[in-house]
């Protein structure tokens, strides 16, 4: 979901405020609605207006009890509907997004948008891309692990960077003056997959199988790496864990790349990934890396893909002053003209379409 985008954050704050609204008049029938139902938001419809905006439209799925359901006719869901929908835009107080619809739809656990899905109870999300615990860009990983092993654990997480993983090691992604527990839940909130640092006092603490407790009731895949002597227990037990070392926990990196990657099941969100640890590369042979390791991966970039690429190479020295992508084999060159079909030209730390004008460095 593109990281501007603010309606999905703020949908539990809504249906409180209309909640609050039809109990004041006295409206049981729709409170009753908003409080019993679990709410999804799916993926906005962009649409591109005559004078250059854009605007995005949601589909808002109420999920309801049966025993609320069979108070609904029929005949008249369209209306009930339409009037939900209507209160959720006056409480909106964002610009260019829009609820366009609301529907009704019976409890199912076996719905995937339904285990998604969020009540009047819950906390409202959290926008990770607002949180300082994640790198903006990256995927999400958040590293169970138990306290006298941070130091490891933070070694593995540098390495993972590399990749495009953005990982919480808590303690280390703590900052001062801040409650650490409330930190540690916004990285469970937002996490995108947990990887357990299975040490063998690793089952021993409260924190740890509480930690992927919450990973499997939010359906959030998790990892185990097995560091020392103990299995993973539990839940965590059923599929075989990763053998690491404890010594060089970052070797382990490039097969944590793999199972991630296998796992999501986002070849879309790994390739941001991996062109965010390019762009954003800190020296010249993490460059090299970075590039072959992108090179090898993307069959074709998107538009807006290509521009981050052109955007960060113009900023970053490490790109830009990097023999390995501009010598005789015009490394990027033909990376973006074999991904995009189009033909650059790289001057300084210019990158333009063949045929634009030139700009000063």
């Amino acid at each position: 979901m593109d990281i501007k985008l603010k309606l999905p954050y703020k949908i539990v704050s809504y249906l409180r405020r209309i909640k609050i609204e039809y109990d004041q008049y006295e409206n049981e029938f729709f409170s009753n609605i908003v409080s019993s139902a679990k709410v999804f938001i799916r993926k906005p419809f962009r649409i591109y207006e005559d004078f250059g905006g854009v605007r995005h439209d949601y589909d808002v799925v109420f999920f309801l009890p049966a025993s609320v359901m069979e108070k609904i006719d029929l005949r008249k869901e369209k209306s009930y509907r339409e009037e939900i929908r209507k209160d959720l835009e006056r409480c909106k107080d964002v610009e260019d997004e829009y609820f366009q619809n609301v529907f009704f739809a019976c409890e199912n656990e076996n719905d995937e948008e339904y285990r998604q899905a969020v009540s009047l109870t819950d906390r409202p999300q959290v926008n990770p891309e607002t949180l300082d615990i994640w790198k903006p860009g990256q995927v999400r990983l958040f590293i169970s692990h138990r306290d006298n092993y941070k130091k490891e654990a933070r070694e593995l997480a540098d390495a993972l960077e590399a990749y495009g993983i953005s990982s919480f090691v808590a303690h280390e992604a703590i900052g001062p003056m801040t409650t650490w527990q409330h930190e540690i839940l916004k990285g469970l909130e937002t996490m995108e997959i947990m990887l357990t640092f299975i040490t063998d006092d690793f089952h021993e603490s409260v924190w740890t199988n509480q930690e992927i407790g919450f990973a499997l009731a939010r359906n959030i895949p998790v990892l185990s790496l097995k560091l020392q002597n103990t299995d993973p227990r539990g839940f965590v037990s059923g599929e075989q864990a990763l053998k690491g070392n404890f010594e060089r926990p970052s070797d382990s990196a490039p097969e944590i790349y793999k199972l991630i990657e296998k796992r999501l099941n986002d070849k879309k969100r790994m390739q941001g990934a991996l062109i965010t640890a390019f762009i954003e590369s800190p020296s010249w042979d993490d460059t090299r890396v970075r590039f072959n390791r992108l090179n090898n991966v993307v069959e074709s970039l998107s538009e807006k893909e290509v521009e981050r690429i052109i955007d960060g190479f113009k900023k970053n020295d490490q790109l830009y002053h990097a023999i390995y992508l501009k010598n005789e084999y015009n490394r990027l060159k033909n990376f973006l003209e074999r991904t995009t079909g189009k033909k650059y030209v790289i001057r300084g730390n210019i990158i333009s379409y063949e045929g634009e004008p030139e700009f000063p460095e």
